[in-house]
Order: structure tokens, then sequence, then C-alpha cells
């Protein structure tokens, strides 16, 4: 959230204010703000019973949880138990139920009508977007760091420029990808594999793509894991050679298809 909003919203809601709310993003202001209105009424009720009305309207402890996909509030009761009456507790959970509602619909950027964007559902990126503001994201994504980090097992720790996915064309992005994830699963399935099977080198030279792995202490090993990764190779240098000459005579259109 804004500095300067945080600023004025932790005042204009002192008794209710909690530092956890500063993290929500910017988008998510409006539902904030509808809920601490609710809440504000609520302790409000109070003030008319003491001389401490600052300290009786503080009758809930508020704390938020943020992640890229939600936010969700929750309230611990403080002081006045004895007033507590089932159509008051059911306000103050309507009002917390309502604002991680508001939050999984509107645009944690802009504050429009959003929906949630799951990688694994098609999307390149994580959060609850609006349609703009996703395209945006999508656009600023790092596919290769991502696919690097991902699968950094396969990796040696000191590889140079000999693993480049940053150089991996975009109509062979997807087979690499796939082959790899292939592969890395494997490794883990396997689990003695882990550090001894590496992909010594991975770049684009001359136009074609060059992979190379060495297998370090695979004596544990159990053959259908190797034969199964030698398979994942060979088909990816394959496939590889057979993307790149059609999309050399297609003159560079896309070749995945």
């Amino acid at each position: 959230m804004d500095s300067n909003i945080a600023d004025r919203l932790s005042r204009e809601y002192s008794n209710l204010w909690e530092e956890t709310m500063h993290e929500l993003p910017n988008g998510w202001i409006t539902p904030l703000v509808a809920m601490l209105d609710k809440l504000y009424v609520l302790s409000d009720i109070e003030r008319s019973l003491s001389f401490d009305a600052e300290g009786l309207a503080t009758w809930v402890d508020i704390r938020v949880e943020v992640s890229a996909i939600c936010a969700a509030a929750y309230a611990t009761p403080l002081r006045l138990a004895g007033k507590w009456n089932p159509a008051r507790a059911l306000a103050c959970v309507e009002a917390l139920s309502e604002f991680a509602g508001q939050c999984s619909e509107t645009c944690s950027v802009c504050g429009q009508a959003g929906a949630l964007r799951m990688p694994n559902f098609g999307d390149a990126v994580e959060g609850v977007l609006c349609d703009e503001h996703n395209a945006e994201a999508a656009s600023n994504v790092d596919h290769a760091a991502e696919l690097y980090n991902e699968c950094r097992i396969l990796f040696p720790g000191v590889h140079g420029k000999a693993i480049d996915l940053h150089g991996i064309p975009d109509f062979l992005f997807d087979l690499v990808s796939r082959s790899l994830r292939t592969i890395k699963e494997v490794v883990v399935d396997e689990g003695s594999l882990e550090g001894r099977v590496l992909i010594t080198k991975l770049e684009m030279v001359d136009g074609q793509l060059h992979v190379r792995h060495t297998y370090n202490d695979i004596s544990n090993a159990s053959v259908g894991a190797l034969v199964e990764i030698d398979d994942a190779i060979r088909f990816l240098e394959s496939r590889s050679d057979e993307l790149t000459r059609k999309y050399q005579m297609e003159g560079g259109s896309d070749a995945t298809s």
C-alpha cells in the first residue's frame, strides 16, 4: 500500500489500524476501508458507556494476512466481552467475510473487477488481476529465469554461458521446458540421482540447440531411471532439430504446431 494512503488510514482508523494492513496492495484498499467502516460503527456503540471513549472504541484486535492470491482479516475480542451478542458477533463475522470476498474479486493493482490468475490455469502470473494488468504482468515475467530456478538441481553450480535459457527461441521454449521438467521429475523421484545428473550444456549454437549431460556416481540408481533420462534428452535433441528445420523452412514462422 502507498505509504501516504497508509498514513492517512492509520490516523482515520487509529483504534482499528494494524500494521499488517500496510501490506495490502493499493487495489484492495476499498475493501479494507469498507471493513473498517463497519467495524468502526460496531466499536462506536460502546463509546457512550464510559468517559474512556478512546479505549473502549478498541474492542477488537484486527490482523490481516496477505498473499498474492488472497487477503483475510481476523478479529480477536479485547474488552467488554459481556457486551457481545449474536447480532453483533454476526455483524463482525460478515464484515471480515465480505472483505475477503471482495479482495478475491478485485484487481490488486487497480481496484477494478478482477479474477484469480494461476499459472496452472494457463496464466503466466499468480494473483487477482483484471485482464489489463494480467497481460501487463505476463509481459514482465522472465520465463527463462523461472525455468532455471525451477530446474536448477539439473545444472552445475558453475557453468558460465554453457547454460543459456535466455537464448532459447520462443518456438523451442515449450519443448525445452517440458523436457527439463520431465528429467527433474525422474531425478527427484529416484532420490539417489539428485546432484548426480547434470546438464552441462544447453544453448543455441549456430541456430541449433546443443545439449550435453553427465552422470556422477550413479551406482545406486535404477537402470529404468537412467534410460528415461537418456530418452528425454534424445527426444529433446531430435525434436528441437525438427522444429528448427520447420522454423527455417517457413521463414521464421511459429514452428511449434
